[in-house]
């Protein structure tokens, strides 16, 4: 059974409580982000975390409910323009480690158990760009 969020998704993937639970962005991403606030009148926060192999990346600061996502038609408002954190969930990429999990702040995954990655063709598919643009694999 192929990964998509359940009828009555409470979005949890767009609600943030904490910092770990924060997406993790490229440099280009988080000016793309910026612009797109500021089209709207909104002010976001980033921090910079460091570099892996030399590519800068940064922790998108949200306190509660993504600046982007519409709570009352339960839609993310720049669905095309997100961050490939926001296009992998649920799965996670430990950048210290290289190693992938399933988040469990996801319904479906709390509903479904564990899976293989290829139940999640898409999100697989960005996954994939940020390992490669992080140099993770010889």
């Amino acid at each position: 059974m192929p990964f998509e969020c359940p009828i009555g998704c409470p979005a949890d993937c767009c609600r943030f409580e904490s910092e770990e639970e924060m997406p993790t962005i490229f440099h280009e991403e988080m000016v793309r982000l910026k612009e797109e606030a500021e089209r709207r009148g909104l002010k976001l926060s980033f921090k910079r975390l460091g570099e892996v192999n030399g590519v800068e990346i940064y922790r998108w600061i949200i306190d509660g409910w993504c600046p982007f996502f519409d709570r009352k038609s339960r839609k993310c408002t720049i669905h095309e323009k997100k961050p490939l954190a926001c296009k992998m969930f649920p799965l996670v990429l430990d950048v210290k480690t290289g190693n992938v999990f399933l988040s469990e702040n996801c319904l479906w995954v709390r509903q479904n158990g564990p899976r293989p990655l290829d139940d999640f063709p898409a999100e697989k598919k960005a996954l994939m760009k940020v390992v490669v643009r992080l140099r993770l694999v010889p």
